[in-house]
């Protein structure tokens, strides 16, 4: 506890910090509204409210973000689109620090043959663009949220991966592992309780720019035809939809946008604020941006 006490201490002098906490929370809430209130998630079809701009009714929140081609509310589909972007970006981030961190760890522990192989694997993957790969899979396994995981995890463990094998490789041979090799530890209890510790902290900064590219990397699947399958809403899902109206109906898109950008962004300046917070040195040069 005493730890998470000193790094929000370290975080609060960091101003772009308490504005993207204050964003990321409300995306939180907005998502798991419909888990609570299940008529939320209930998006009825209403015709005569086809493509409606948006209307500032207290009484009708709904028709706050306007409606779109099939006269469903925008605002009722970009919350439940919240909850599943931070369910994609959350998943991804856990299985792609369990197998970079797997990876990493045999990798930057035993050296020779594991580095090797790990090395030629990851040389493989990074020959892809970043949006290539996820590309090729969801068009093979076809759309759907754990696809688009999967998808999104087979590139995304490579940057945990090349941090934990940095961080092993150095710390391998301090004092303590070497005592610790001494005294007759496994190299599991030594990777567990001497190495991992102690490289955790650039892979907390590297969990939120991983989320943020998640989520990013999502909605343009989606965008392109290639994410969540039907029954699910997606912002990306909802830019694809807008593209025949963008003149007469911008509301369709500029919503989603808004929303996908507030979220991303936040993401971003969190993991730089984290960044700061973790590097003493970079935190003392930056003085509390």
């Amino acid at each position: 506890m005493s730890t998470v006490k000193k790094l929000f201490g370290k975080l609060s002098p960091v101003r772009s910090v308490k504005y993207s906490l204050c964003i990321i929370i409300f995306w939180v809430f907005a998502g798991a509204l419909p888990l609570f209130f299940p008529e939320l998630a209930d998006i009825d079809v209403n015709l005569p409210l086809t493509r409606q701009s948006p209307v500032w009714n207290p009484d009708v929140p709904a028709g706050w973000f306007g409606y779109d081609s099939v006269g469903s509310s925008v605002m009722l589909q970009i919350i439940n689109g919240a909850g599943v972007s931070i369910f994609v970006g959350m998943a991804t981030v856990l299985a792609s620090l369990a197998a970079g961190v797997i990876m990493g760890a045999l990798a930057g522990y035993f050296r020779s043959w594991a580095d090797m192989t790990v090395g030629r694997i990851m040389d493989v993957l990074l020959a892809f663009p970043p949006l290539v790969l996820p590309l090729m899979i969801s068009a093979f396994f076809g759309g759907g949220i754990f696809t688009v995981i999967f998808a999104l995890c087979a590139g995304g463990w490579i940057a945990p991966a090349k941090i934990v094998r940095a961080q092993f490789q150095t710390l391998r041979e301090r004092e303590y592992v070497i005592a610790a090799k001494a005294l007759g530890a496994s190299p599991f209890r030594i990777i567990l309780r001497h190495l991992l510790p102690n490289a955790a902290a650039p892979l907390i900064v590297q969990s939120a720019y991983t989320m943020a590219g998640a989520i990013l990397s999502e909605a343009g699947l989606s965008f392109l035809g290639l994410g969540l399958a039907d029954g699910h809403v997606s912002w990306g899902g909802l830019l694809n939809d807008s593209r025949a109206y963008l003149i007469e109906s911008p509301h369709m898109a500029i919503f989603p946008v808004l929303a996908l950008f507030s979220l991303v962004i936040s993401l971003n300046f969190l993991g730089e604020a984290l960044r700061l917070a973790l590097d003493p040195r970079q935190f003392a040069s930056a003085g509390g941006q």
